[in-house]
């Protein structure tokens, strides 16, 4: 028998997303894990993250909780920026103004077709809550002036990939906010011929 688990998702008020989130834990495997259900949520929510509530947080007894948000902050420190070749300048707009070869690669874009191009123009087209969460995530980044975590970013053949992200503002001069990116996984490209 599994231990009890409560599950607290945020915002709070987002009904839908609520909803979405107890229909994946309700098909969840007998063991569940914050990864399995976090890739789950990114399936419809790609940059849906879940915690786990410390124990230094804990009050009594309880069964613990797990905090699930549909989009969130890990801190400014995921990726070494100076060891990373997949990188972008983005001003106040969220618009590309460089963009290097590596990101380029990771987007299946050549980086002058990325300049001048908010960063929502790049997301998945089969994500239809990814604008709404790049506008949340941005929203943070504005306040913190530094937001890092990761998230669901597909191959434009549809197969899932993660990715982590930190994005520094004014790092290369005031409006010049310094984003890099580093994939953690992604699925094989399925071979010819199969079906």
């Amino acid at each position: 028998m599994t231990e009890e688990i409560r599950l607290r998702t945020f915002p709070s008020r987002d009904r839908e997303f609520g909803a979405f989130v107890r229909h994946a834990w309700d098909s969840r495997p007998a063991t569940p894990s914050p990864e399995a259900l976090q890739f789950e949520l990114r399936v419809r929510y790609p940059a849906a993250i879940v915690v786990i509530q410390s124990d230094l947080a804990r009050h009594g007894e309880g069964p613990p909780i797990w905090y699930v948000f549909r989009t969130g902050n890990l801190g400014v420190d995921p990726i070494d920026d100076e060891h990373e070749d997949a990188w972008a300048i983005l001003d106040d707009q969220r618009r590309f103004i460089e963009v290097s070869r590596g990101l380029a690669a990771i987007a299946e874009l050549p980086a002058h077709r990325m300049v001048g191009h908010p960063i929502e123009d790049f997301s998945n087209p089969n994500g239809p809550t990814i604008r709404d969460d790049i506008a949340r995530l941005w929203m943070q980044f504005v306040t913190h002036r530094a937001i890092a975590s990761t998230l669901r970013f597909n191959f434009e053949d549809g197969r899932p990939r993660e990715l982590a992200y930190r994005l520094v503002a004014d790092a290369a001069g005031p409006g010049r906010h310094r984003l890099t990116v580093r994939v953690l996984t992604e699925s094989p490209k399925p071979e010819d011929g199969a079906g």
